[in-house]
């Protein structure tokens, strides 16, 4: 694959937004000068993802993923960095030079993933091309998609397709196309047959076979796997057939539609849930685009994980069918689990949400939708008691049956609301209802049960010690508010010390300082302290003959004097990109604050000065501190020569003295440190 040039990396780096393309995979709020969300790379339910816009960087102070916007798409999608460049390129119309010519083998050679990627996108062209392109296509596949009502926009959107009904129409194709058989394989496109012990037979064959078919996309629109609906009246002949599982197609991580939907969900603030393909296909032509399906498999975590990036409500579209529901009820449990706010839209007997749109008409879909919308606990808690109404036994399990939907909802607010709600329609006192669900709890596995919060809150609950915070909830509560409903020790927060070891043993101190004044050039090298003389010339000059001993810091330090003497002063959005892989990690780490100054000050029109307004004062300070350490490490030695007994007595005679000129020079530091303190204060 052709290089891309550095002016292209740097055009595209400097056209991404980060805000935009984070925010295709997260539902990103604005707290202070950073945006928060939930991270895409581990499951949480409080936001301890934060990106910082100003500077181009994203950190999860969870998992400790964190860098730029290239970074950013390298670890979502899984993509190599050329891979993520052509990405953004694509997305923000940005020319790269065109490839070099390739063979067969050298495309296919960029690694396991994204070979997969490049056959079923092969494929998806394929099965498009026969659709439109073939008698039988036409015939077959595009008569049954009208049949269905869809028009030609709705098909070329979702980019559907037909497989001819032939053994081996794709494989020969692909083949030809210079496409390895292996990979073809591995997505399930082809089949190898197998005799009665397991045995290759060398022979392979298509997987689908004269069928409709739905590519399925990832959140970034890459093909990852297919639905296929036979055409044919066969009893013995699955209806539907999916891919098989692969390394790119992980069924519970995808939802049908998401990827053309993302937007208009996050836009409406609310997703509709449906079952399958072709409910998606008809809402989405009928005007309602923020649908998706789960494509007739159960509702899994990690199906939830990816509607809670985009939107906390969901409404969930059922067949009006009684069985149906019931299956579905604990699917919906995992929704109010994951933190979501859901609601349920109840069709007539019979219908589905295709059939029903395509029955009355667009305006009357919607209108019905939004009128039959009703709360999932409210309608739970109705459907069992109607149906449990002249049977006591059957009443008390329905009422552990709602209660145990109730449990899952993490807002104790909204789970005092419905425990009002089911003590009225089931005709209970409430504290009945309260002490039934508390027992609830009480007898639920330790692996299921909730913590403390899920309980019914007592009227006048044990003070108890506070626990230590996970990084989820430290982030919660840098989030909102410092101190929990006090203005006490809210002021200016310092930037995030280092932290101690892995291994529990503190940061040395000289690494601490040489992190601080780092920290700075890097942050702040363009702003000027004072006409003529940016921060990167002032540190870089100040400290001339005082070099780095971390080895990662001083590779740093190195690269941007290097840069200053042939007159380029790096930013910081620029860094972010760096090659080196442990460099951009320690850039997030430097830009992105777990804390933010509290609003109230804001409020209350208090002035608070920001490192950027006191930036000569902190670079005088990293500058004096780094000098300090350096002097005392220096005294270290001088004392243990004088405890060394093989010293001659002029080889102890220097020592001393060069102890005592340190011991001068740490006191003059020191009074310069607190000098410039008090002066700055």
């Amino acid at each position: 694959m052709a290089r891309i040039p550095k002016e292209t990396v740097d055009q595209i780096i400097h056209t991404a937004d980060i805000l935009e393309v984070v925010g295709d995979y997260v539902q990103l709020k604005r707290q202070g000068q950073n945006y928060w969300a939930c991270c895409p790379f581990h499951n949480e339910k409080s936001p301890s993802f934060s990106v910082n816009p100003s500077k181009g960087l994203y950190k999860c102070f969870g998992c400790g993923k964190a860098g730029g916007v290239i970074q950013f798409v390298m670890d979502v999608e899984g993509s190599s960095y050329p891979e993520a460049l052509r990405a953004l390129a694509k997305k923000y119309g940005v020319a790269v030079p065109e490839e070099e010519e390739r063979t067969p083998e050298e495309q296919l050679a960029q690694n396991e993933r994204d070979s997969q990627y490049i056959v079923s996108n092969w494929a998806k062209d394929h099965y498009h091309r026969l659709l439109q392109n073939t008698e039988e296509g036409m015939s077959v596949g595009y008569g049954y998609l009208k049949e269905r009502g869809l028009n030609l926009t709705t098909i070329q959107t979702f980019e559907l397709g037909y497989s001819l009904d032939q053994w081996d129409d794709l494989l020969k194709s692909a083949e030809k196309a210079g496409y390895q058989l292996k990979y073809l394989e591995k997505t399930g496109l082809v089949i190898k047959r197998e005799d009665d012990q397991g045995h290759d037979t060398g022979r392979r064959y298509d997987r689908f076979r004269g069928r409709v078919m739905f590519p399925i996309h990832n959140v970034s629109g890459r093909v990852v796997g297919f639905g296929a609906r036979t055409l044919k009246r066969d009893d013995k002949m699955a209806k539907y057939l999916n891919s098989p599982e692969s390394e790119i197609y992980h069924k519970s991580d995808v939802l049908y539609g998401l990827f053309q939907a993302r937007q208009p969900i996050r836009n409406q603030e609310l997703c509709y849930l449906v079952e399958g393909y072709l409910d998606v296909l008809s809402l989405h032509q009928g005007g309602i685009k923020n649908v998706v399906a789960s494509s007739g498999t159960s509702l899994t975590e990690g199906q939830i994980r990816l509607i809670k990036r985009y939107s906390d409500n969901v409404t969930v579209l059922y067949d009006g069918d009684a069985a149906g529901i019931k299956a579905s009820l604990r699917g919906i449990d995992l929704l109010l689990e994951g933190g979501l706010n859901v609601r349920v839209v109840l069709f007539p007997d019979g219908e589905d949400p295709d059939s029903y749109i395509r029955k009355v008409g667009d305006q009357r879909f919607t209108d019905y939708i939004e009128g039959q919308s009703q709360d999932f606990i409210a309608f739970k808690t109705t459907l069992v008691a109607r149906e449990a109404s002249h049977d006591p036994v059957k009443k008390a399990e329905a009422i552990r049956e709602v209660l145990q939907s109730i449990a899952k909802v993490p807002d104790g607010l909204k789970r005092q609301v419905f425990l009002q709600q089911t003590a009225s329609v089931f005709g209970f006192d409430e504290q009945v209802i309260i002490t039934e669900y508390n027992k609830l709890l009480k007898t639920s596995s330790p692996t299921k049960a909730r913590p403390e919060e899920s309980r019914a809150p007592s009227p006048t609950p044990p003070a108890a010690p506070r626990r230590a915070l996970t990084p989820e909830e430290e982030a919660e509560e840098a989030m909102y508010g410092v101190s929990s409903g006090s203005e006490e020790g809210v002021g200016l927060l310092s930037p995030t010390p280092p932290s101690p070891a892995d291994d529990g043993t503190p940061v040395d101190v000289l690494q601490q300082c040489e992190q601080a004044v780092l920290r700075l050039l890097v942050l702040y090298g363009p702003h000027e302290l004072q006409e003529g003389v940016s921060a990167a010339h002032y540190l870089l000059s100040q400290l001339e003959g005082t070099p780095l001993r971390t080895p990662l810091y001083a590779q740093l330090w190195d690269e941007y004097r290097q840069a200053f003497l042939q007159g380029q002063i790096l930013d910081v959005r620029q860094l972010a990109h760096h090659p080196d892989a442990a460099i951009r990690h320690l850039l997030a780490d430097f830009a992105t604050e777990r804390y933010d100054l509290s609003p109230n000050w804001r409020i209350k029109d208090i002035y608070v000065p920001t490192e950027l307004n006191l930036l000569q004062l902190a670079c005088d300070n990293a500058i004096l501190r780094l000098n300090k350490c350096h002097v005392q490490r220096e005294r270290q030695q001088c004392l243990a020569q004088l405890n060394d007994a093989r010293l001659d007595e002029n080889e102890q005679l220097n020592a001393l003295l060069r102890y005592n000129e340190l011991t001068k020079l740490d006191g003059q530091l020191a009074q310069m440190l607190g000098t410039v303190v008090a002066r700055g204060a």
